[in-house]
């Protein structure tokens, strides 16, 4: 008995001991490196719910809490203060052991520029969780990590960002920045904001009990609708306006609310007084952003996340200075359309648009509609078109700097959910629905009477709450940020790398030999913009050739040669001695010679290629003579 008791003790202990293991230990352990879908990509390293909205002391938390997680990839910094004080911090990731952060070619990415687009901070923070969590596990994430910069800014309009979170708000404000302005002209500034009536945590419409009033409680009870006959005995009710009071007492409710300038128009390409007031970049949150940028010449492309619409829209070249008849131009316009619905019939994603542009803009243009292709396959829903000017940071990013650039509009509606008919628009109808099968109930403010201490009893209610709008319920957020995340690693993959792909060597004469490098860029991105060599914001690539004690190059001059008798349409450039500069468009090559004296029987030429965005190439070979 005694023997059998200690190994009842011993296997008791040994259960515990496993049970600790499996507790402390995580039950998917496994190599890092992930190669099946199906595996863990390291999202329980840095385990965050994606089903929530953070306020701003969280999400920069979130931002630290990274950075002391991965230090090897990611750096923290504020790059300046917002008007009320808060830090707008930045995170700049890539794999520190390949490089310097400048030397490669960024990404920068901001969010919710407007105060109440606050799922644009998820979209960024989002992406840095993805890259730093997936660094380890993924190749491709990887890949990207160590050979490319993300500058990721999840709020710009910190003040309004964190107003819309933590306070009941409308679905559309706070936008502006917190500049205090005086919209009604009665030497007062700010003092007659929107207001929480009720006490309910949200902010919705006010009705008063009226019997000639024309709208009336829908049959649930949930909705005031329009009254149809107006001989119809029923409680009648009057629309009163937002909710809130009078602070002032002028009579007005809500009308000098929080907010100066739209700062998605104070950037200084194609501002104007209207929008954009006081002046360019009066703001110090748009400031901050474009100084940081200007600073930093190797962001070659920008995604900027707003809301609403479900739209990718690009900024293209400007329209072409040559003007056609109207006749023309609508010829032109219906060839477009012709052309996109052939296109349709092989690729449903496939993009066309009726925008002409100078010949020395036209491969932005067409790498615009590339990229924008396949952000349509891979967002799905979104529709890319055009972008605007007026002060935008897009246009900024694009126009004065000669980076690509893309403002994303996120969510809009809940299409793809509520749309029963097809018609792609959502009824109300369709909207009730949508809330009572897919939220269950979750999301609409139900009108109830409420005393107000100016009106007397009100009727409060009848619309959506906040997070059904402009920004989507916490179940969505994260389908959408994954997907948006997705689409701006594929256009880091498409950055631009020349390669040196082949070295030919040719006889020429005697002891002289052409020594030819065929130059290459295989993505869809040029090494530099058509905007970017316009600004000569960015030097051009250069390739030099470099040669053996026993080999020399001999000056040729600099008009192109072809050395293939049989090819006389495959040219090569001669470089001189100081190097020759060039540009590689996307999915484009190039031909680069020299013609070299040998001292010996054998030696060697080395071709190098660098290209501020393109990287660097080098390829040497051995070169005998016959």
């Amino acid at each position: 008995m005694k023997n059998i008791r200690c190994i009842k003790e011993k296997n008791s202990i040994f259960l515990v001991l496993l049970l600790a293991g499996m507790i402390a230990a995580p039950a998917f352990a496994q190599k890092k490196l992930q190669k099946s879908p199906g595996g863990y990509h390291g999202e329980l390293d840095f385990p965050i719910s994606w089903k929530r909205y953070y306020n701003y002391g969280e999400w920069t938390g979130i931002m630290k809490n990274l950075q002391k997680k991965y230090p090897h990839l990611a750096d923290i910094q504020s790059i300046g203060k917002s008007r009320m004080g808060r830090d707008q911090y930045l995170l700049t990731i890539t794999a520190k052991s390949t490089g310097a952060t400048e030397t490669k070619s960024a990404m920068w990415v901001d969010g919710a520029i407007h105060g109440n687009e606050v799922n644009g901070i998820t979209c960024s923070l989002y992406l840095a969780w993805y890259l730093l969590t997936r660094y380890d596990y993924d190749p491709y994430v990887k890949t990207l990590v160590d050979n490319h910069t993300f500058y990721i800014l999840p709020g710009l309009n910190v003040d309004a960002n964190a107003s819309y979170v933590e306070f009941p708000n409308t679905p559309h404000n706070p936008r502006e920045t917190y500049r205090p302005e005086d919209n009604d002209g009665d030497g007062l500034y700010d003092e007659d904001q929107t207001e929480d009536v009720d006490g309910d945590g949200e902010l919705s419409m006010m009705y008063v009990e009226d019997p000639g009033g024309d709208l009336k409680l829908s049959p649930d009870k949930r909705r005031f609708v329009p009254v149809s006959d107006m001989k119809e005995e029923v409680r009648r009710f009057r629309y009163i306006g937002p909710e809130g009071f009078d602070n002032d007492g002028d009579g007005s409710i809500n009308e000098d609310d929080i907010g100066g300038p739209d700062p998605n128009r104070n950037y200084p390409y194609g501002w104007d007084l209207e929008s954009g007031n006081p002046y360019p970049m009066s703001e110090p949150e748009t400031r901050n952003v474009f100084e940081f940028q200007m600073a930093h010449k190797n962001i070659f492309a920008s995604f900027h996340y707003h809301n609403t619409g479900r739209l990718i829209m690009f900024q293209a070249p400007p329209p072409s200075r040559r003007r056609l008849s109207p006749e023309m131009e609508e010829r032109f316009r219906r060839r477009t359309e012709e052309m996109l619905t052939e296109m349709r019939k092989t690729n449903k994603y496939a993009q066309a648009f009726d925008r002409r542009v100078d010949d020395e803009y036209q491969n932005d243009m067409d790498t615009q509609v590339a990229i924008v292709t396949d952000g349509a396959r891979i967002l799905k829903n979104y529709r890319p078109v055009i972008a605007g000017l007026s002060g935008q940071a897009h246009a900024a990013t694009y126009y004065m700097l000669g980076a690509f650039s893309y403002l994303i509009e996120l969510w809009g509606s809940p299409v793809d959910y509520a749309d029963e008919d097809g018609d792609g628009r959502i009824s109300d109808e369709e909207r009730m629905k949508w809330i009572d099968f897919d939220l269950a109930g979750e999301g609409w403010i139900i009108p109830r009477k409420v005393k107000h201490p100016d009106l007397g009893e009100v009727w409060i209610g009848g619309t959506p709450r906040k997070h059904i709008q402009r920004t989507p319920p916490a179940r969505y957020i994260e389908s959408e940020a994954l997907r948006n995340a997705l689409f701006v690693l594929h256009c880091v993959s498409q950055f631009p790398k020349v390669e040196i792909r082949e070295v030919r060597v040719l006889p020429a004469a005697d002891n002289l030999l052409w020594v030819e490098a065929e130059v290459l860029n295989q993505r869809v991105y040029p090494t530099i913009s058509d905007r970017g060599l316009k600004l000569e914001r960015t030097p051009k690539d250069k390739i030099f050739v470099n040669t053996s004690n026993n080999v020399t190059a001999v000056g040729v001059g600099e008009d192109p040669v072809t050395l293939d008798p049989s090819n006389s349409r495959e040219w090569s450039q001669p470089i001189p001695a100081e190097g020759a500069e060039f540009r590689l468009r996307g999915k484009e090559h190039g031909c680069f010679c020299c013609l070299v004296k040998m001292d010996g029987s054998s030696g060697w030429v080395e071709f190098r290629v660098d290209s501020h965005f393109g990287g660097q190439a080098v390829k040497r070979i051995q070169v005998k003579r016959d």
